[in-house]
């Protein structure tokens, strides 16, 4: 369906798909608003994206949630979707200082130096949650670096930034593991804190949101300006235009600058757009071989993935996934490069079959999940995307409770929709319906 087909007024647009703008537009609709949706992709979900592989499902976007994160649960349940509790990590293995290990992450030379300085991370993680703004800012190189940790231990630092850090170290702010360290726990409470996830994929949830009643969601429709005036908001795509009063704009952070805005938008929020420095890469694989519930991390120059999960395995054949960086030297989409860093962490394994997706490439992403540019942490704060007049903002990557989580696209979601009936729609004047989902 064409915007020439589809009613052209609404009392809001909502410009992009992802569970923070699903969110928002059906809590909209549920204050009895007209609401269309604008998704530049052929499906829903934004950065949940659930995908057959091998007969089981592949989260080739974001996987989990943890314990804390209340919106999701009651989301799930809300449409009676399973959630899947993730077991009790079996063993875990490590690639440091050239060597893949089991037992301790470094040989027992540096036994003494690991140690003290993951207990100067923890007082560094601490100091962080307390208020220390200076102490995040470095590059998660850097902060390392700055240690002067024997080699082992330098490569295990390494692989566990690239648990929770989604960019090459030289490029992200420490801030994002410092504050996972003391959000979760702890050092091990990065892993044990990913705990549940959808039982039938984040897709699942997804569409549940897209189908609620007073939705209209356009799919094919990427917007490529935005007018906004003192009367409401004109959403430009390429066959046509919409006009609504008020409208939320959840696109990723780095999509922002690809949209004219006029009038501009505030300093804060135009300085933030496309300051995401989040190039994660991540291949689900299933292979034989492999004992299931597992870890594996490390880094070396060629190990591309360095933090990985060992799933289920179901008739012979583990589901693992695999996280790394942007790096023109790995390329996911060839068996060899995948076989030859599967090989490295895993050399029992015999490779079967894997799927990604390549969320740095893809137009409507343009990079994974926020990870702070390293020496300005400040750029992606927040409180920079508070609502402006009649456009409100929402999404993991500006939300101001879980940013990077699903939790947080939901929570920003409901936000923006509170703001707008609160402050810009008051009563809704019209609960005729504007269309189905297409």
């Amino acid at each position: 369906m064409t915007l020439r087909d589809a009613p052209t007024e609404a009392d809001v647009l909502v410009v992009g798909a992802g569970l923070a703008g699903l969110r928002a537009a059906r809590d909209l609709a549920e204050q009895g608003h007209r609401v269309v949706v604008l998704e530049a992709r052929d499906r829903v979900g934004g950065r949940g994206f659930t995908a057959p592989l091998g007969g089981r499902l592949a989260e080739l976007g974001g996987s989990w949630f943890t314990p804390e994160h209340r919106e999701v649960r009651a989301e799930l349940a809300r449409y009676g979707l399973a959630v899947r509790d993730y077991p009790p990590l079996a063993h875990a293995r490590w690639f440091t200082g050239g060597e893949l290990r089991q037992g301790f992450p470094v040989p027992f030379a540096e036994l003494a130096a690991f140690e003290a300085i993951l207990s100067r991370v923890l007082g560094d993680a601490a100091a962080h949650a307390a208020g220390d703004t200076s102490i995040g800012a470095p590059s998660a190189a850097a902060y390392i670096d700055a240690f002067n940790p024997p080699p082992a231990t330098r490569d295990f630092l390494v692989g566990w930034w690239q648990l929770m850090g989604g960019a090459p170290p030289e490029r992200g702010a420490i801030a994002d593991v410092l504050g996972s360290i003391a959000g979760h726990g702890g050092l091990s409470g990065l892993v044990t804190c990913l705990a549940h996830g959808p039982a039938d994929g984040w897709s699942a949830l997804a569409k549940a949101l897209a189908a609620s009643p007073g939705v209209a969601v356009r799919l094919d429709q990427r917007v490529v300006a935005i007018d906004v005036d003192d009367a409401g908001v004109t959403c430009h795509v390429e066959d046509g235009a919409l006009r609504a009063r008020a409208g939320v704009i959840a696109v990723p952070l780095n999509c922002l600058p690809h949209i004219s805005i006029t009038p501009a938008l505030p300093e804060r929020v135009r300085e933030a757009a496309g300051a995401n420095a989040g190039a994660a890469v991540k291949v689900v694989l299933l292979a034989r071989g492999v004992e299931q519930h597992g870890i594996a991390v490390g880094h070396a120059p060629d190990l591309h993935l360095r933090w990985w999960y060992a799933d289920d395995e179901v008739n012979g054949c583990t589901r693992l996934t695999g996280f790394g960086w942007r790096d023109q030297r790995f390329d996911p989409a060839s068996r060899a490069h995948v076989e030859a860093v599967l090989a490295m962490v895993f050399p029992e394994a015999e490779l079967v079959d894997w799927a990604f997706h390549d969320w740095n490439a893809d137009p409507d992403a343009r990079g994974t999940w926020l990870t702070a540019p390293a020496a300005d942490i400040d750029r992606v704060a927040a409180t920079r995307f508070a609502p402006t007049g009649r456009i409100a903002f929402a999404g993991s990557d500006v939300a101001h409770e879980e940013a990077g989580w699903f939790e947080g696209a939901l929570r920003s979601g409901a936000e923006a929709a509170r703001y707008l009936g609160r402050s810009i729609l008051g009563a809704a004047i019209s609960t005729a319906p504007v269309g189905t989902h297409s």
